[in-house]
């Protein structure tokens, strides 16, 4: 280890120098891919598959070689998508998605005119009243549920029976947001809207609903993981991986950029890759970059990259998953740490050594990123994402302008470099 670590300074102003010009690299990518002709890298619109051709055509610039005749491995999954009409006309204010509401990704389309029964803190906390309030027939209704002041831990599991299955069997339900609003997508399609409204928006009594969405479920929607590598002098491999795929469009004008979800990752993995397709040295194992496709929706494309590899997974010596790296002003946190600890424990040594990053924080395994499929096929693998200030998060605000410039993305690219070369 200490030959490794002056090996490594030796290196480093050569590593800076060239990394130092793959920044610029890195966030001309995430431009790209976070503007608005990519629309949010989801899946109605096919965006995913021209982020993919980007991908595919930058790997191919840089001199990256192929598995196969070109850099996809197909694969189908189901997604439920709001491309098209997302209107809401609110007590007859006009509301904008993303801004004032979200429609839950299981939604159906709905449209029409509806009018709105509102159960609150005097009803919920009145037994009596609540028990006479949901005798009543909802199926033209709209119902908006709002919790605000509630204690009671035993109307937990009612709301949720409320809201997200629709027991009362409304026309639609309408909940109440008073945080951030965040969109998960579904692969699902339910037989009933969810609106989920921001409070700023509710400011009166609800009266009346107008609705104008159009949602439409994919079913077998073919996508792709992209591959490709860099030639090693042995038939073993490191993978560097990420996700490109995002959560798309909430109807014609409101898209989902993913600046830190995963476009950080994307552009991060984007630029070792060219780093080392470069590096005039052969590297020691084959240097792989997978680009998945199906996070969003549960890690679809890494579980089915596991299912059916390109090459065989006990050939990887190890694997680095780069998932919401944009920030770093903190340091990093590694998932599976504590489970290969003493590749944890190199990586730790070798951050301290040059400085790269405030912190390098241990944590144990957990299942949220595509390292977790290989990590449960018996594949060592860390899933690295960075601690910082930044917190947008599956919202519209999560966009270059807000991310940009890159403060820690070099230097955890380094850091990187310095542990792949330590194998």
């Amino acid at each position: 280890m200490k030959l490794f670590l002056v090996l490594s300074l030796f290196f480093l102003l050569s590593f800076q120098q060239i990394l130092s010009q793959d920044i610029n690299y890195a966030e001309n990518i995430l431009k790209e891919i976070c503007s608005k002709g990519y629309h949010g890298r989801g899946y109605g619109l096919g965006a995913d598959k021209k982020t993919a051709e980007f991908i595919a055509s930058e790997l191919k610039k840089n001199g990256l070689k192929k598995f196969s005749k070109n850099y996809f491995q197909y694969y189908k999954l189901n997604t439920n998508t709001f491309c098209n009409k997302n209107n809401i006309i609110f007590n007859k204010d006009t509301l904008i998605a993303g801004v004032d509401f979200l429609i839950s990704a299981s939604s159906p389309s709905i449209t029409g005119s509806f009018n709105v029964i509102e159960l609150k803190k005097d009803i919920i906390s009145d037994s009596l009243k609540l028990k006479n309030f949901i005798r009543q027939d909802f199926s033209k209704y709209v119902l908006l549920v709002d919790t605000l002041g509630i204690n009671n831990k035993d109307f937990k599991d009612a709301y949720y029976y409320i809201t997200e299955r629709n027991v009362l069997k409304a026309k639609a339900i309408i909940k109440i947001e008073d945080g951030n609003l965040i969109f998960v997508p579904s692969q699902v399609q339910k037989d009933f809207p969810l609106i989920i409204l921001k409070r700023d928006v509710y400011k009166q009594k609800a009266k009346e609903i107008s609705f104008d969405i159009d949602a439409k479920l994919f079913k077998d929607y073919k996508t792709q993981n992209i591959i490709a590598y860099v030639k090693g002098k042995i038939d073993t491999s490191i993978v560097l991986s990420a996700h490109y795929d995002h959560i798309g469009h909430m109807g014609a004008n409101t898209y989902f950029p993913g600046a830190n979800d995963n476009g950080s990752g994307v552009s991060l993995v984007l630029s070792l890759a060219k780093y080392f397709s470069e590096r005039k040295e052969k590297p020691s194992y084959n240097i792989v970059f997978i680009f998945f496709s199906g996070e969003e929706l549960g890690l679809l494309g890494s579980k089915y990259y596991t299912e059916n590899p390109i090459f065989p997974l006990g050939k990887i010596k190890f694997l680095i998953n780069l998932d919401m790296v944009g920030s770093g002003d903190k340091g990093i946190k590694v998932v599976n740490g504590s489970v290969f600890k003493n590749e944890f424990d190199k990586l730790s040594d070798i951050n301290k050594y040059n400085n790269y990053m405030p912190t390098v924080k241990i944590r144990g395994a957990a299942a949220n990123s595509d390292h977790y499929f290989f990590f449960k096929k018996g594949v060592k693998s860390f899933f690295i994402y960075t601690l910082g200030e930044y917190k947008e998060y599956h919202n519209i605000n999560d966009k270059p302008e807000n991310l940009l410039p890159f403060r820690k993305l070099k230097d955890l690219g380094l850091l990187i470099i310095d542990f792949v070369n330590s194998f």
